[in-house]
């Protein structure tokens, strides 16, 4: 079963797409299931952090979900879920726990953005982290906010779980899992006692480090570590991008041991043989 579970439409701070776009070609890939994952986070004009507020996300969010209720009654040919990314930083907790008590979402997503209130998916401003501290400070820092994040726990996937590899190589070299696989480790037990589940996220199979999110080894490690729902997103801001190295990654996870994969209502998972 192919699913693309994170997807940002023209209601994430980052994207322009249609949802019609976005149906129109997943459909055509043979997609049987997508959940719109916008970002629940508004980036300030200076672009290095960013800010959640209730004031601006609640009407953002119930114009997603109309619109995905609309579009879903005029496609019997793929189910639109309604889903959100949220990202950690202490301040917003807050806010996130009041969107998600607002909205009834299927699926929610849990990323890591900043450090330090710097953006590290940026290319525009990881720099501004990676270029002044020495790899294990950046990357233990990261994995720290990780496991924060888990530990309050209130998403059902991580996204791209080592997303710090994304611009991260570029001033450190490939990222080896190992070095830190006390830290992953610690994240993916307790991830597993909480039923969060792992997204295969395939934006940069190709591209910048070249390497699925999270890497091999630490599926691996999750698959050890108790780790029973993974997803498959694409991570889509543009059309080009739409349901990108699916089939690949669905590859990559059979290749690991990896024999399901789960798609969510009302953030009840329901694993599929692949």
């Amino acid at each position: 079963m192919l699913i693309d579970y994170h997807i940002h439409d023209r209601f994430s701070p980052d994207s322009e797409m249609l949802l019609s776009e976005i149906i129109e070609n997943s459909v055509k890939n043979g997609v049987k299931e997508i959940c719109i994952t916008n970002h629940a986070e508004q980036f300030k004009k200076n672009g290095k952090t960013g800010i959640v507020d209730m004031e601006e996300l609640i009407p953002r969010f119930n114009k997603i979900k109309n619109e995905i209720e609309i579009a879903q009654k005029k496609n019997n040919k793929i189910k639109i879920l309604f889903g959100a990314e949220i990202a950690y930083s202490e301040g917003w907790i807050k806010n996130l726990e009041k969107l998600i008590k607002e909205f009834e979402f299927d699926f929610i997503i849990g990323s890591i953005h900043i450090i330090d209130d710097i953006v590290i998916s940026s290319i525009k401003h990881s720099h501004k982290i990676y270029d002044l501290m020495p790899e294990e400070k950046a990357y233990k820092k990261y994995f720290n906010n990780l496991y924060k994040f888990v530990e309050w726990g209130k998403f059902d996937v991580i996204g791209h779980f080592d997303i710090n590899k994304k611009y991260g190589h570029e001033a450190y070299g490939k990222f080896e899992p190992k070095k830190y696989e006390k830290e992953i480790r610690k994240i993916l037990k307790l991830a597993a006692k909480k039923n969060i589940g792992i997204e295969l996220n395939t934006s940069n199979i190709h591209s910048k480090c070249f390497e699925v999110f999270p890497s091999p080894q630490i599926l691996k490690w999750a698959l050890e570590d108790g780790i029973t729902n993974f997803t498959l997103g694409s991570d889509a801001h543009e059309p080009i991008h739409i349901n990108r190295y699916l089939k690949e990654a669905i590859e990559i996870a059979k290749d690991i041991g990896i024999k399901t994969i789960s798609t969510y209502r009302k953030h009840i998972p329901t694993k599929h043989k692949i």
